[in-house]
This record gives structure tokens, C-alpha cells and sequence, in this order.
């Protein structure tokens, strides 16, 4: 089996909290930020070619409201089809697995964005949405953003590119899940999480380093799991906590665990 290890650097978010996935639906709010700061849509990656006058016009066609940590901010199944423009804090993508445990597909930073795939083919959400941080969100109607997409070439090929990312992560995630066992799951999203040590110690570092629920969730298994599985890294010298870091002192050796037999702990 070839172990994927192609990891890109992360985004730098806040530490993950102590959410209630799948909570009641948050009841959206403005936060009252006021003037055209708290109302910008520059920071989002889709529309960084569009020019003032024209990211003006998509500004004004948005509302504009702000999430608790934990809030569900869209839901699987829902019929609702705006477009979400993330311009502050962290969410996490999530869907119910037949366990009833909840797994996480991605963590949305700043300057992303997300529900388009209802609002292109006119479907139920395919997953939810929680806010992992206080966050604050642009929603575009699904009809301005269909407009939006139409009109403008540039924006339209990072739509592409976008939804091409998308598919490849789904392929990625379906080996992981097939292939993998627990474990292996566990050593690949440490290995995806890690940066080199800026300090250079030579170490690989995950900082600050996700709770053991948002863990297990990206790895689609259980808390406890986590917590064997890295208490064994540790024992064995691999890998060792130093308050909210996780310092990996040998990569190649835990990409080599990968490769051992599938099983399950």
C-alpha cells in the first residue's frame, strides 16, 4: 500500500473547543459591527480578483450575521441554498456517521466559504456546518451567487478549482476510511496536522494541537482511541505533549506505522 504523505502546510486556527456538534440551530444575529470593516469581503479567496466596485455590489447583496462556538450554522438535509462566506474564526464540516458519531471532513478558516454545492444543484445540504470559534459570516442568497458565477470567468474557474478540491479530498477520505484502521487513521491526521518545528529542533510540531474529540472526529473513531493511541506514541518516545503542542520527533518513523497491518484498538 502507498502511504499518501503529500501534507500541505495548515491553516494556524484557534484551539479547537469543547462543541456540541450538531447543536440546535444557532438563532442568527448581526453582531453590530458597523461601517465597511465589519462588512468587507476582501479576505475570501473566490472573489479576490473581483474589483471594488463590483465585491461592493456582492456586499451589499449579503447579510451579515455571528456564531457562538458550537452553534450549527447549516445542517445536513436542510433545503435553505445561500452561500457562506466565513470572514472570522473557525468551522468545522461535519456529517452523522450510522455509528451516531460525528465525523469531521474539513476545518474552514477565514477567507472560505462554503454551501455552494446547494446552491449550484439546488439539493438538500450534504453535510453541516458548526462554528468552532466565535465566528462571523456574509450570507449570499443562492441566487446572486449563481449570478455571480455566471458573470464572472475568474470567479467561476476557483469555483472549478474548488469543487475539483472537493472531489479529491472525498477520493482521499474514502481510501483513508477503506485501507486504514483506526490507528493508521490516528498516525495520519497527527502527520497532516504537524509543521516543521520553527525553532529548529528538527521536530515536526501540532500547535496548538485539536482536543481529543476533534481528533477522533477527523479520524472517524472515538475519543478513547486517541487518547491509547497517542498515549502508546508517547510511551514509545515518538512523540511528546508540551503544553498545548504536540512535538513529533520522528516523522519518517511514524509514517512507516501506517503501513502496518490494518487493525483496529
Amino acid at each position: 500500500m502507498t502511504v499518501r504523505t503529500k501534507f500541505g502546510p495548515r491553516r494556524r486556527s484557534s484551539p479547537t473547543s469543547s462543541c456540541s456538534w450538531g447543536g440546535a440551530m444557532a438563532s442568527e444575529k448581526d453582531s453590530g459591527s458597523g461601517g465597511r470593516a465589519g462588512r468587507s469581503l476582501a479576505s475570501i479567496r473566490l472573489l479576490s480578483s473581483m474589483p471594488a466596485d463590483a465585491l461592493g455590489q456582492v456586499e451589499n447583496a449579503c447579510r451579515w450575521r455571528s456564531y457562538r462556538a458550537g452553534e450549527t450554522i447549516i445542517e445536513r438535509g436542510e433545503t435553505a441554498q445561500d452561500v457562506y462566506f466565513l470572514i472570522s474564526g473557525n468551522a468545522r464540516v461535519l456529517n452523522l456517521a450510522v455509528s451516531g458519531r460525528f465525523v469531521a471532513y474539513a476545518l474552514l478558516g477565514p477567507g472560505d466559504f462554503f454551501g455552494e454545492l446547494a446552491a449550484i444543484d439546488g439539493q438538500p445540504r450534504s453535510a453541516t456546518v458548526a462554528a468552532e470559534s466565535p465566528s462571523r459570516v456574509a450570507i449570499l442568497p443562492a441566487h446572486e451567487f449563481r449570478r455571480l458565477a455566471t458573470s464572472n470567468q475568474d470567479v467561476a474557474l476557483s469555483l472549478l478549482r474548488r469543487l475539483t478540491d472537493i472531489i479529491r479530498t472525498c477520493d482521499d477520505r474514502i481510501f483513508d476510511l477503506s485501507s486504514l484502521g483506526a490507528k493508521q487513521r490516528i498516525y495520519f491526521e497527527l502527520l497532516r496536522l504537524a509543521e516543521p518545528d520553527p525553532s529548529g529542533s528538527g521536530d515536526w510540531v501540532i500547535f496548538p494541537l485539536p482536543t481529543q474529540t476533534a481528533l477522533a472526529a477527523s479520524a472517524d473513531t472515538t475519543r478513547q482511541t486517541v487518547a491509547r493511541t497517542i498515549g502508546r506514541l508517547s510511551e514509545g518516545g515518538l512523540v511528546i505533549r508540551k503544553s498545548k503542542a504536540l512535538h513529533i520527533h520522528d516523522r519518517k518513523r511514524l509514517e512507516s506505522l501506517i503501513l502496518q497491518v490494518k487493525g483496529e484498538i
